[in-house]
């Protein structure tokens, strides 16, 4: 059976027609998202970028050169110097939120998802800190840690402390950082718990009841049959976490501590020199160079970690 010339013809006009409907659906799709880009990122951010290269002098000249960046520079080669205070600290609260705060909301998670005794009552516990307002749970933990506070009423109780063996945590430089980083780990569980909780939810209960066939134990099926199943996720929320490091950084607007005793991040840094100081070129320069690192930081991280696990549908 043949197929007649009009036929053909016909054919090859409707896949023409399907090639330009998909071309045309794919580059919708990615206009919108270069759009975002070109208004929301480069346009806004233009200025800035700009910047970065400019130096004003007293009589409003501007010339442009790297000026801003030999001042970074300098800076980082000085070990005291308080960028190099803002990038310890800065990576530091990274490094708390990926292998503190992420492996632990995981196995909190996974815990509610158990429904272990009393769950409903940690639900509330973790949940409650992402529903209170930051500025009244920064109060109500100035007053946890003062010297004053309940903690070290309790210390005095159990140990005799005396009124001057007792630190004020927030204005000393050996322990104002941890202090903060800690109250990041008190209010840092909500949303992770809420993405870990409803990933595991959608997991096919015939895979767990699989699992408890075959005498898998709750540590094994954790490792084994949960991390896997909800690999997107945990892969998405680790990318996400990798987007901020070098805007990593806790309250400490909210603490009042402006950056003394040695609680200065590259977020605060910045927002001093703008807000407080009125430097925008450096600030500007600051913010592109650690933008700058962190992009390709982000790309390898995202690359080891599609390496790492697979895809999952079900």
């Amino acid at each position: 059976m043949t197929v007649s010339a009009d036929v053909r013809i016909q054919l090859r006009k409707t896949k023409r027609v399907r090639k330009f409907k998909r071309a045309g659906f794919i580059v919708a799709m990615l206009s919108v998202a270069m759009l975002n880009f070109l208004v929301f990122y480069l346009f806004v951010n233009f200025r800035s970028i700009l910047m970065a290269f400019q130096l004003t002098d007293l009589a409003g000249n501007v010339t442009y050169s790297m000026h801003n960046f030999s001042m970074l520079f300098k800076e980082l080669t000085l070990s005291d110097s308080i960028m190099m205070i803002a990038i310890k600290n800065t990576l530091t609260y990274f490094a708390v939120s990926l292998l503190v705060i992420t492996p632990l909301s995981l196995v909190f998670s996974y815990f509610l998802f158990k429904q272990i005794r009393g769950y409903r009552f940690f639900r509330i516990v973790f949940f409650l800190p992402s529903i209170i307002n930051a500025v009244v749970l920064v109060i109500l933990y100035r007053e946890m840690v003062s010297v004053n506070g309940p903690l070290f009423a309790l210390l005095k109780s159990i140990f005799g402390m005396g009124e001057y063996d007792v630190p004020e945590l927030l204005a000393d430089s050996r322990y104002a950082t941890p202090t903060i980083i800690a109250y990041c780990i008190w209010t840092g569980f909500g949303v992770n718990l809420i993405l870990f909780n409803g990933a595991m939810t959608r997991i096919p209960e015939d895979v767990i009841e699989y699992g408890r066939l075959e005498g898998v134990g709750i540590f094994r099926e954790l490792f084994a049959i949960m991390i896997p199943m909800i690999w997107p996720t945990l892969s998405t929320i680790i990318i996400f976490a990798s987007v901020g490091i070098f805007s990593a950084g806790g309250p400490i607007l909210l603490f009042g501590t402006n950056g003394e005793f040695k609680t200065w991040t590259i977020s605060y840094f910045i927002f001093d020199q703008v807000f407080t100081r009125q430097i925008y070129e450096y600030a500007s320069a600051v913010g592109l160079f650690f933008s700058a690192i962190g992009l390709p930081v982000v790309l390898l991280v995202r690359f080891f970690l599609t390496r790492i696990g697979t895809e999952v549908e079900y």
